[in-house]
């Protein structure tokens, strides 16, 4: 099963994931931009350079709490531990942690799904599935072992609950996934059910993320074999699908929004360009909530940018950024180009929480930027960096 949750650079791993998107605080201008809004203050979310170790993983609940994984590394061991914030604290705290010391080459595999106030999900262990995985609902003083397997199903996502990949058939390769399905995480028990009513997609069915009420994910289309996208407006209980334009099959898609206009980023594999991992297939537009999409940027060899590292920015001021493996890219014509914005080589990567887009340092600095609309931005800074 593969965890869809935060990604974290740190000294001994680096954790990729997390594609849940939530709508930023916007509001329309006259000629239909998503205009700046008066209340998009971005969190305050305070530093915690005083926690042992480096960040691994980093979580929040709309309340403004949250959790963050963290390891403190010496030369043959890593002891992982467990911060939380919780909601108005000045300060992180440690809490308990469930996970084992790391010791010898073995890496850091665990990661972190926060299921709300207080309510939080570790799992442990390479994808897939993973090994184990642990529940709190009391801020971190405790933990229990939960499930790392589907048990029975479900007919909608509940309240509080969040949406991972389950993998029904890995790839020849073995480090991947040919086909898979839906579960969705019980908020209370951390234990998770299969979708009942999956998306009418083909192959690897992935996330793509969440804006308000409604749930994307991206797959095949039945009939054409084109990558395309599925929605759901009633938590998992139905879905409907996208009309989309043909796009080079990838590993997966991103969703984001500036309030009005919707942006679907295409991850997937370069085949002429060696020298990215993380490539940027395309970029498809839609001004009518994603029942169409116009396909404004495709890849040409040596156009920047080439790659993405996490999900792009659709911030308030019209503007679409990408993050990328040599630099930031920012867009003010719909995505259709892209100037250079800061330096060169990785500049961080940027996945989404209930308070807004999250970026984090690509060196594991623990440096952290988090923001409400793509435009404000707060910093914060977890672990001392041992």
């Amino acid at each position: 099963m593969e965890w869809v949750r935060g990604r974290a650079a740190v000294v001994v791993a680096v954790v990729l994931g997390l594609l849940t998107v939530m709508t930023a605080c916007t509001r329309t201008d006259s000629g239909g931009r998503a205009a700046i809004s008066q209340t998009a203050v971005p969190a305050r979310v305070p530093s915690g350079t005083g926690l042992p170790g480096s960040a691994v993983d980093v979580g929040f609940a709309a309340d403004g709490s949250g959790f963050a994984l963290l390891a403190e590394c010496g030369k043959t061991r890593c002891v992982q531990r467990v911060a939380v914030l919780e909601k108005g604290a000045r300060a992180w705290r440690l809490g308990t942690s469930p996970l084992p010391d790391v010791t010898g080459d073995l890496g850091i595999t665990a990661g972190l799904v926060v299921l709300g106030p207080g309510r939080a999900l570790i799992t442990e262990g390479k994808w897939p599935p993973p090994e184990r995985t642990w529940f709190t609902g009391d801020a971190g003083n405790s933990w229990r072992e939960a499930t790392n397997e589907p048990t029975g199903t479900t007919t909608a996502v509940p309240e509080g609950g969040i949406l991972v990949e389950n993998c029904s058939r890995p790839d020849e390769e073995g480090n991947g996934c040919a086909r898979s399905r839906l579960a969705a995480v019980l908020p209370d028990t951390g234990e998770y059910r299969v979708l009942a009513d999956q998306p009418p997609l083909k192959g690897d069915v992935t996330l793509a993320g969440r804006i308000g009420a409604r749930l994307y994910t991206s797959g095949l289309d039945p009939l054409s074999g084109n990558p395309t996208l599925a929605v759901s407006e009633d938590r998992g209980k139905s879905w409907r699908t996208s009309v989309m334009p043909a796009a080079p099959k990838g590993w997966s898609m991103s969703v984001v929004t500036d309030g009005s206009v919707l942006y679907a980023a295409h991850h997937g594999q370069l085949l002429d360009e060696d020298d990215v991992k993380n490539g940027l297939l395309a970029i498809d537009r839609s001004t009518d909530g994603g029942h169409t999409w116009e396909q404004v940027w495709k890849h040409r060899e040596g156009v920047e940018p080439r790659s993405i590292l996490g999900a792009p920015i659709a911030a308030a001021d019209g503007s679409l950024t990408v993050h990328g493996e040599d630099g930031v890219w920012r867009s003010t014509d719909d995505g259709r180009s892209f100037t250079r914005s800061g330096g060169r080589g990785p500049q961080g990567w940027v996945s989404t929480t209930p308070l807004g887009y999250l970026w984090g340092d690509s060196f594991g600095a623990g440096r952290y930027r988090i923001s409400a609309d793509g435009v404000h931005w707060t910093t914060f800074d977890l672990g001392d960096g041992t």
